[in-house]
C-alpha cells in the first residue's frame, strides 16, 4: 500500500484532463494555495455533497487567494455533465490512470477509483495539510481545509 501524502511533501507534478486541456497541479497552484479534492464518482450522493459545499463556498475560496480543483477517476466526458448538473466552478480532472491518486496515496481498495480524501498546498507548492478519507458530513475536515488557507475560525463553525 502507497503511503498517503502528508505535510511538508511536494506537491506531485502530475498533469490531467481538465474541462478545457491539460491541467498541470504545479503548475495551477503556483504562487497560490492549492486545494485538491479527490472523490469517487461524479453524481454519486457524498460526493455530490461534498463537491456542492465547495461550491457553496467557492466566492471565499477565491477570496483566499486560493485554487481549487477536484479530481477522480471517471472521464472528461462524465465531469462535464456532472459539473453543468450541479453548477460547479472549479475544474474536475480526469485520472483515469489513477497517476495522480497514486502519487498522493489515495487509491481505493479495489484498485479502481480514489477515497475522497483533500489536500492543501501553499503557493510554493508544499503540502500544508493532509485530510485523507475525508468525510463531507464531518464539519472538522471541512475547516481544516480554511484553517490551512489560513482562516482563523475563532471558535466558529463554517458550512
Amino acid at each position: 500500500m502507497i503511503a498517503v501524502l502528508g505535510a511538508g511533501a511536494p506537491l506531485p507534478d502530475i498533469t490531467l484532463e481538465g474541462p478545457d486541456g491539460p491541467v498541470s497541479l504545479r503548475e495551477t497552484g503556483r504562487g497560490k494555495p492549492l486545494v485538491v479534492a479527490f472523490y469517487q464518482e461524479d453524481a454519486t450522493p457524498t460526493c455530490t455533497a461534498q463537491l456542492s459545499a465547495f461550491r457553496d463556498d467557492f466566492d471565499l475560496i477565491e477570496e483566499l487567494g486560493a485554487v481549487l480543483v477536484a479530481i477522480s477517476a471517471d472521464s472528461a466526458e462524465s465531469h462535464r455533465a456532472f459539473a453543468e448538473a450541479h453548477p460547479l466552478p472549479f475544474p474536475l480532472l480526469a485520472d483515469a490512470k489513477l497517476e495522480a491518486a497514486r502519487a498522493f496515496g489515495v487509491v481505493d481498495e479495489s484498485g479502481r477509483r480514489s477515497v475522497r480524501a483533500v489536500f492543501v498546498a501553499d503557493g510554493e507548492g508544499t503540502v500544508v495539510a493532509s485530510i485523507p478519507h475525508y468525510n463531507p458530513a464531518n464539519g472538522q475536515h471541512y475547516q481544516a481545509v480554511f484553517q490551512a488557507l489560513g482562516v482563523d475560525l475563532g471558535g466558529a463553525t463554517l458550512q
